[in-house]
């Protein structure tokens, strides 16, 4: 892969934690990964990899990520987040 992010179509990210540990998610460009959506916010979620395990932050988004996330969310295999 030549980033660490490699976008398989307009919705899809594949994700390389291996490289870096933590990835931003918004509408700013210097994000990680871009989302040009209003109703999503400049820097918006992080998601984390620590000890074998996915997390995501919300980033005091406007709308938020999860309704009433206010800490670190585990992520269970295959579970699918929506931006």
């Amino acid at each position: 892969m030549e980033s660490d992010i490699e976008c398989l179509s307009k919705a899809v990210h594949v994700i390389d934690f291996q490289v870096k540990k933590e990835f931003d998610v918004g509408r700013r460009v210097s994000n990680d990964i871009t989302v040009s959506d209003i109703t999503v916010s400049r820097n918006h979620a992080t998601f984390l990899w620590s000890a074998g395990k996915l997390y995501l932050k919300d980033q005091d988004s406007k709308f938020g990520t999860f309704k009433m996330l206010k800490k670190l969310k585990q992520l269970k295999n295959g579970e699918k987040v929506v931006i």
